[in-house]
């Protein structure tokens, strides 16, 4: 878990623009890559094969795949971070903190398509949100697209791409490849996984429900229904204007209710609503049917 100290500590966010566009490798060399994963179908290399395909093809330098269904955490499939990475965002994202995500944000409200990139789904403020800083430049990732894969019955794939090259960007042409391989890369996906079924997944329940249930009714018990509203789209990384937008009320009025919602809660700043959420996840236990905070002792 996250504390405030280690808070303070997180590099500052960075921009996306005015970034090197990396071109991927040639069409030849990707496809034999392709080749190498269809035979791996069925078999323990398969995912790792199949992420030099999509490394290969848009010039990201990671690979991430995680399993989604509907009332379930995600599951982690495969991932080829480093290991000091990888002990410090995968356990927390799989833990709790997927709720933030933006990606998980499409795959709840089925606003996806095929390739997305991190631009295209984060909200207007996520730059400056405690997740980005969190999972992104305090762990020095600085672009992510990601591939999904639907199995039907609320379940679905997610083949994250990430960089840690500062300057990195998805270039169009990369963009292009990764759309042509795309029905390929499903297709072999669920060859390889004939049902995708969280039952088959070792030690996972049903924690996901109780999880976005107490997302649902962190807060709740102190602020208003509205206030509790606009608290959860901070943390997803919207910005006054867009909560305002998404809510149907004018900027200044979602100032006022954020005005409000610090004083009730105690807080100062977007960082500290951040490590209240996350130490409120923490004590909730999992047959909670109470809002997060009235289990914390602060």
């Amino acid at each position: 878990m996250f504390n405030r100290s280690a808070q303070k500590q997180l590099s500052p966010c960075v921009t996306l623009i005015d970034r090197a566009k990396k071109s991927p490798e040639s069409l030849a060399t990707c496809m034999q890559k392709l080749a190498v994963a269809v035979d791996l179908v069925g078999q323990s290399g398969f995912l790792s094969a199949l992420a030099e395909v999509c490394q290969a093809a848009s010039g990201y330098d990671s690979t991430f795949v995680a399993a989604y269904f509907d009332g379930h955490s995600p599951v982690e499939l495969y991932d080829n971070l480093d290991a000091q990475f990888s002990a410090s965002t995968i356990k927390p994202y799989l833990d709790f903190a997927y709720l933030l995500d933006p990606f998980y944000t499409l795959i709840q409200t089925k606003a996806h398509g095929d390739v997305v990139t991190l631009k295209e789904c984060a909200p207007d403020d996520f730059l400056t949100s405690e997740y980005y800083r969190t999972f992104y430049a305090g762990t020095g990732l600085f672009d992510e697209t990601s591939l999904y894969v639907p199995f039907g019955d609320g379940a679905c794939l997610l083949v994250s791409l990430g960089s840690r090259q500062e300057d990195f960007e998805l270039s169009d042409q990369a963009r292009e490849m990764l759309n042509a391989l795309y029905p390929c890369i499903a297709a072999v996906c669920r060859r390889h996984w004939p049902k995708l079924d969280p039952a088959n997944v070792t030690g996972q329940g049903r924690i996901g429900v109780h999880l976005e249930k107490s997302f649902e009714r962190f807060s709740t018990s102190v602020l208003s229904a509205r206030e509790a509203e606009i608290v959860h789209l901070i943390l997803k990384g919207h910005s006054s204007k867009s909560i305002a937008r998404v809510l149907g009320n004018s900027p200044e009025t979602v100032k006022v209710h954020r005005k409000r919602i610090h004083n009730k809660l105690e807080i100062g700043s977007q960082g500290e609503l951040f490590s209240l959420f996350l130490e409120a996840l923490a004590c909730t236990p999992s047959n909670a049917t109470q809002d997060p905070l009235t289990y914390l002792t602060r």
